[in-house]
């Protein structure tokens, strides 16, 4: 938005300039500008997907930054300053097992290589010269350096950029030391990740008891047929439960979301707003478990925004697949045609969570496409508000009508194992 005023106001400028010393020829200037402008955002919403980029700080902080009494102007110190007082409550293990999303695939190009800490864990992700994606641990048994900051691809290994010792992407054994003959070290090897390539991301099986995959990611077939319109990435101070919980809590949807999207973050606490007036968004929605498949949940969702009370616009069912701990792919069926939203969750910390939104559709969709993101982008930033200042409560006082929350809950217990890893405060891991 501040871009756009920016822009505007440049423009006005520019038309001032032009009018005070080529007045003949201002008419002709607006209409260029005003074309220009016009086949520029037709470029963004019709051509170019959207990259929705949102930090920790930049979503469910604003009034904090000017009322709190923190006196440091790092925004950032800020929030850790927050996230030391908040009140955590009994929080279920921070780390659940399953398949969870390192990267985006068009992020790791062949022969590179990028460092991701997540989990826990640091990882060197990189993608061979055959194209295939390879996850080791980060750090070289050798003398310690990270391979994934400076180290090189070569063919299917990975090379450390410290003394040259290359390990194979397949199993993490070294398979060469430089200036060391043939010799390779007896135990020489790196920890090897389980990958999985689907949906346009990049996955990691994760399972602190060290159990193979009893599943994978299903590959979405509409993916490599329907255009790509953009994607939204979000950093959330929570819990990662909290998240897909937000599927099975129906009862929240008409008071955080019944306002329109453009109403924006606080619209629901807003007492005065021309949005709400203009429409709102009315729900339905049902949560149960997958049947024939355990680590799977689906939530029903149908949605129509009235405008003004007398019209129904925007109709969609919306059937939302909740596969293992951080993984979701959102079926639209909308008046004008199918939508694919597929959303990944991945604890970065045991109490801050990427969640990245990718969009498909068919091509001649492509603009209502990049809209469904955008405004879903606003609704999500709703939630987000919400989860980056509550507290997890263990046995909360549900409703009748919450009776599913309580279900998901039971259903989510699954992903956590005897030795999972638990929440627990270090002050020097709050500071930086």
């Amino acid at each position: 938005m501040e871009k756009s005023l920016f822009y505007f106001l440049g423009v006005c400028l520019m038309v001032q300039l032009v009018n005070d010393y080529t007045s003949n020829y201002t008419e002709y200037v607006v209409i260029g500008i005003l074309t220009s402008s016009a086949l520029w955002y037709g470029y963004c919403f019709l051509i170019k997907p959207l990259n929705i980029q949102r930090k920790l700080a930049d979503v469910g902080y604003e009034k904090y930054f000017t009322e709190n009494q923190w006196v440091s102007k790092d925004k950032l110190h800020q929030i850790r300053a927050m996230m030391r007082l908040r009140k955590k409550g009994a929080l279920p293990p921070v780390y659940p097992n399953g398949w969870f999303a390192l990267l985006d695939s068009d992020q790791v190009n062949i022969n590179q290589v990028k460092y991701v800490a997540a989990l826990g864990e640091n990882f060197a992700v990189f993608r061979s010269s055959y194209g295939d994606v390879n996850i080791l641990n980060a750090y070289c048994p050798h003398l310690g350096a990270n391979m994934a900051v400076g180290g090189i691809v070569r063919g299917n290994c990975l090379q450390c950029p410290f003394h040259g010792w290359k390990f194979d992407g397949k199993d993490g054994k070294c398979v060469e030391i430089p200036n060391n003959g043939s010799n390779v070290l007896p135990k020489s090897s790196v920890r090897k990740w389980q990958s999985h390539e689907a949906n346009g991301f990049i996955f990691v099986w994760y399972h602190v008891e060290n159990e193979e995959p009893s599943w994978y990611p299903p590959r979405v077939k509409e993916i490599s047929e329907w255009a790509y319109r953009g994607r939204s990435e979000h950093y959330v101070n929570a819990h990662i439960q909290d998240i897909p919980e937000n599927g099975a809590d129906v009862s929240h949807l008409s008071m955080l979301h019944g306002d329109m999207a453009l109403g924006g973050q606080y619209a629901a606490q807003a007492n005065t707003s021309l949005w709400k007036i203009v429409g709102t968004h009315k729900w339905k929605a049902a949560w149960k478990v997958e049947e024939n498949q355990k680590h799977v949940s689906i939530l029903d969702l149908e949605h129509k925004l009235e405008i003004l009370k007398k019209f129904t616009v925007f109709k969609m069912n919306v059937e939302a697949h909740q596969i293992g701990p951080g993984l979701v792919v959102l079926n639209f069926k909308t008046s004008f045609g199918p939508i694919k939203l597929i959303q990944v969750v991945t604890p970065v910390e045991p109490m801050i969570q990427k969640v990245v939104h990718r969009i498909y559709c068919p091509l001649y969709l492509s603009l209502y496409g990049s809209i469904v993101l955008f405004m879903e982008a606003l609704m999500f930033e709703r939630d987000v508000v919400i989860w980056n200042h509550k507290t997890y409560i263990e046995k909360p006082l549900a409703s009748k009508q919450e009776i599913t929350l309580l279900a998901h809950r039971k259903w989510y217990k699954q992903f956590y194992s005897n030795n999972s890893h638990n929440f627990s405060f270090r002050k020097e891991t709050m500071d930086w």
